[in-house]
């Protein structure tokens, strides 16, 4: 008779022989810090693979190999690739927002926005934010997901602008929402330069833009 090894492992991981005997592990508490290891586990092993073949060119055999894990374990935690890039495009927001929110609450918002910048200077993180734009293009739940959380960058970032230029009382040549679209722009164009071509993340290029973005009108 043939076994199957995946639903072993399933059942393995169902129960915990005491004494000899087979006892349920179902209602026993979560280990919540390892359940979070393992899904970063996963999630860093299907980062690799998508930016090696793209959403569409890695398997989840592939991507289990990678993250070393059963094929088993992964459809425990994802029950489909689009699950699996779901998350991913939810994270990397997420990221970005948590580094907006990190800028605006620094003492000095320059330094904080070219320290908080060089994560553009990511090839990998790059590289796989341009699939999640490319996606979204093609997948309705990931086209939902890049445009809130777009809008919700851009609401936070102007805001953080609009705070910055009314603490000076003085009148600037772009307006908040225009400051935050340059900016946007400049880094969504080095991101592509940066996947595409060996160019890097310039600290000074930055400063020079935000400068010229945040200079006042002449009275």
């Amino acid at each position: 008779m043939s076994v199957d090894t995946n639903q072993l492992e399933l059942y393995d991981r169902s129960v915990t022989k005491i004494n000899g005997v087979f006892m349920s592990n179902l209602g026993r508490p979560v280990n919540y810090a390892a359940r979070e290891a393992k899904i970063e586990g996963i999630l860093d092993g299907a980062v690799q693979c998508f930016v090696k073949k793209g959403f569409h060119g890695a398997g989840m055999a592939e991507i289990s190999r990678v993250a070393k894990v059963s094929q088993a374990s992964l459809y425990q935690y994802f029950a489909s690739k689009n699950e699996l890039i779901l998350e991913i495009a939810k994270r990397y927001f997420s990221r970005d927002l948590e580094a907006l929110r990190r800028i605006e609450s620094a003492s000095d918002f320059m330094d904080a926005l070219e320290r908080e910048a060089y994560l553009t200077g990511d090839k990998t993180g790059t590289i796989m934010y341009l699939e999640i734009l490319a996606e979204s293009s093609r997948n309705s739940e990931i086209k939902e997901i890049v445009n809130e959380s777009g809008r919700e960058l851009f609401d936070t970032c102007c805001a953080m602008i609009k705070k910055l230029q009314s603490r000076d009382k003085v009148s600037y040549l772009f307006t908040p929402e225009q400051v935050t679209h340059y900016l946007f722009a400049y880094i969504d164009g080095l991101s592509c330069q940066i996947a595409t071509a060996d160019i890097e993340y310039s600290r000074v290029q930055l400063r020079q833009l935000v400068q010229t973005l945040l200079t006042p009108k002449n009275n």
